[in-house]
């Protein structure tokens, strides 16, 4: 009797043990935190939405728009908190805005040191670097499509020849463009643009984008910034990646600033020279911001649209 007795304390030990052990196995509650103004380059700062709790979780890197002379990452806060409690760690960098700098490639720069400093950092915010995404929209999608695009390629930015710092899963461009109108084209855009923004005090906001345009674009290579141009001037599946598993080109049936159809060129260079990628096109109905818009009115269907397009990728989301 005393060895059964002595058996079952063994047992009923073995048991408490093994059952302390899976509990501690088991995901604990989340704990939200943001992690802000971190510096990631000399000059420009960003934010880490992660759960302290709990790691290994995929990551999204948001680049913001704004015409490429405004925004900045805290109007895009709600995009960092919704994606964090759907089991992501976010980071949204601020970069480099016209006038500021006047080259498109003082933005590449940034981001890829955005890029850079996540591929580094990221695990000790919980988030898996081999599990990344990134989304940009607008101005935000140019810059992270043409920062992979040139990544692949070597190019040189700012005397620095970059290189591929991490094979993201999915590259979603939000209402982006991709080519751009040059030399006298590009002076009447930019005249037509001043023009309209004289009819109404609430077109001001198109002077600021004529200036911007005018100064990042007018009278530069097309080399530092139109992604067609570039990709034109490589022979057919050239490139084995441009940094990204899956490329999604968002467009908007009523887009103001780029129609229905302007990423089509793109697309159809990237799957000439690109060998090893997947493209999508999702077509919207609305305006250039009825995703990015519908997710700040906390609008549950443009929500369940962006949060379905995040998960593509990902099995448990």
């Amino acid at each position: 009797m005393k060895n059964l007795s002595f058996l079952a304390i063994i047992f009923a030990a073995i048991f408490v043990f093994a059952s302390v052990s899976a509990a501690e196995d088991e995901i604990q509650p989340a704990d939200y935190s943001i992690r802000e103004n971190i510096l990631y380059n000399e000059q420009n700062k960003l934010d880490v939405y992660y759960d302290k709790n709990n790691g290994n979780k995929p990551v999204i890197i948001y680049i913001h728009g704004g015409y490429w002379y405004e925004g900045d990452k805290e109007e895009d806060s709600r995009i960092g908190t919704l994606l964090q409690t759907h089991d992501y760690v976010v980071v949204i960098p601020n970069y480099r805005l016209y006038p500021e700098v006047t080259s498109i490639n003082d933005m590449v720069e940034d981001v890829y040191s955005a890029i850079k400093w996540t591929v580094e950092n990221i695990s000790q915010f919980g988030g898996d670097k081999d599990e990344m995404s990134i989304v940009g929209f607008n101005a935000g999608g140019h810059l992270a499509s043409l920062t992979l695009l040139k990544s692949a390629l070597k190019m040189e930015v700012n005397d620095k020849k970059l290189k591929t710092l991490a094979t993201f899963k999915h590259l979603i461009l939000f209402n982006s463009p991709y080519t751009f109108e040059k030399d006298e084209k590009l002076e009447a855009e930019i005249r037509g643009m001043r023009n309209t923004a004289s009819m109404s005090p609430n077109l001001e906001y198109l002077n600021k984008f004529a200036d911007a345009k005018e100064g990042l674009f007018l009278g530069k290579s097309s080399t530092i910034y139109d992604e067609v141009e570039i990709l034109s001037k490589k022979g057919d599946l050239s490139i084995y990646s441009m940094g990204a598993d899956k490329i999604t080109f968002v467009e908007c049936d009523n887009d103001t600033n780029y129609p229905i159809g302007s990423s089509q060129e793109m697309m159809e260079e990237v799957k000439r020279v690109v060998d090893d990628v997947e493209i999508v096109k999702q077509v919207y109905p609305g305006n250039y911001d009825y995703i990015i818009s519908g997710i700040k009115g906390n609008n549950e269907e443009v929500t369940s649209i962006f949060l379905s397009l995040i998960g593509s990728v990902y099995e448990s989301h």
